[in-house]
Parts: C-alpha cells; structure tokens; sequence
C-alpha cells in the first residue's frame, strides 16, 4: 500500500475473504525481463540472479520468487516480469 496509509487508514476490504495484514520491510535482489515467463526462461534467468547474488557476496533467504504483471494477450516483447530473492537487510 502507499506510505501515506497506515493500518488503520486503509479502506475496510469490500470481500470478507480477503485480510489486510502488516508485513515488515524485506530486501530483495531482482531480476526484470520482458517477453515469455516459460521454463527455460525462468530457468535461465534464477542463474542470472544467482550469479549477481554471488558475486556480490550476498547471502540468498529465499528461493525466488515470480511477478508477472500482465494479462495474457499482452505481447511478448511488451510483457514486464520480475524474479526475486530475499537478502539480509544489512546487504541493502
């Protein structure tokens, strides 16, 4: 949510399914790419991402995560996604 909310700020959700909980701040290292999220792909780039974390001797408290932030029809090339791991938060 925006900075300018607090927990008690926040709207009341309108479904009683979804829960508003407070989570504190992580530090991630992140990989952005366009095009195709397939196997190879996310296979390809988790060793891109790993390399990075290594060779910034950073220590990896995740396995990766994935965001794909557009609908289906949406051409490759035009597609945003990332991949991310948590890292300690002295390393950011």
């Amino acid at each position: 949510m925006p900075s300018s909310y607090t927990m008690e700020t926040l709207p009341t959700p309108n479904n009683p399914a979804v829960e508003l909980k407070e989570i504190g701040a992580k530090h991630y290292a992140v990989i952005s790419f366009s095009g195709m999220a397939g196997e190879d792909s996310l296979q390809r780039r988790t060793k891109e991402l790993n390399a990075f974390i290594s060779a910034k001797n950073l220590t990896p408290l995740s396995a990766p995560t994935y965001a794909f932030y557009n609908p289906p029809w949406t051409l490759p090339f035009l597609r945003r996604n990332e991949m991310m791991v948590e890292i300690p938060a002295s390393a950011g």
